[in-house]
């Protein structure tokens, strides 16, 4: 009996840091969560390090696991097999497979950084997507740098791997290049298409053209 009284107050002593989400801890240590400490309602602010699945709300620092998740904002560099953050991403993931889903294009709250993986996925981005397969629903400033590159809207380059290999698509509007076998857009702002089949639904020289087309 006493023994187990001993466990039950250990438990609550290891848990009292983070009763409340507002509450932090420098450190996460996690097997699969709810298995970790402290529990996944806590912000970080430091080091995490995820065996199975660790989750946390805001998360500050370096996060290094099979695969990490924070809830809230995230701000610093995630390396692991898969690297989730629902809010704003401001910092660098690398990892098999990078997940934004911040859910917001307002120019204070959208993600800025770098993700660079086999899969990409941001709701908005500034920044760079690095990958095999790179996704931004809504707005991506900066560059797209993969096999195939998917947008709403691009202002910067979708550029195909090694420069010529790639489908680039931006259902629409693109104000900078693309270049790759084959270029889709639904209207080009200003800039360029560069690659073997250049498509522009809307507003192109033609809607489609072989080596060059642009908007107008």
């Amino acid at each position: 009996m006493k023994t187990i009284k001993c466990a039950l107050l250990a438990a609550v002593a290891m848990a009292a840091p983070c009763i409340h989400a507002e509450e932090s801890s420098p450190v996460m240590l996690s097997l699969l969560n709810p298995v970790q400490w402290p529990s996944s309602q806590c912000d970080v602010g430091g080091f995490r390090l995820s065996l199975l699945y660790g989750q946390c709300d805001d998360f500050a620092g370096l996060d290094i696991g099979l695969v990490g998740c924070a809830t809230g904002d995230f701000r610093g560099l995630a390396v692991g097999g898969a690297n989730i953050v629902s809010r704003r991403l401001v910092g660098l993931q690398a990892g098999l497979v990078n997940w934004n889903s911040n859910g917001d294009e307002s120019s204070a709250r959208r993600s800025v950084g770098v993700q660079y993986g086999l899969l990409n996925y941001a709701d908005s981005l500034l920044g760079l997507q690095d990958g095999w397969l790179n996704v931004s629903t809504g707005d991506m400033s900066g560059v797209q740098w993969g096999f195939l590159n998917c947008s709403c809207d691009v202002s910067g380059v979708q550029c195909g791997a090694l420069v010529v290999f790639g489908v680039n698509v931006a259902v629409g509007t693109v104000r900078g290049c693309q270049v790759g076998i084959v270029n889709y857009a639904g209207r080009m702002g200003s800039g360029l298409q560069i690659g073997i089949v250049n498509v522009i639904a809307r507003n192109g020289f033609l809607p489609v053209l072989p080596i060059l087309n642009g908007g107008f």
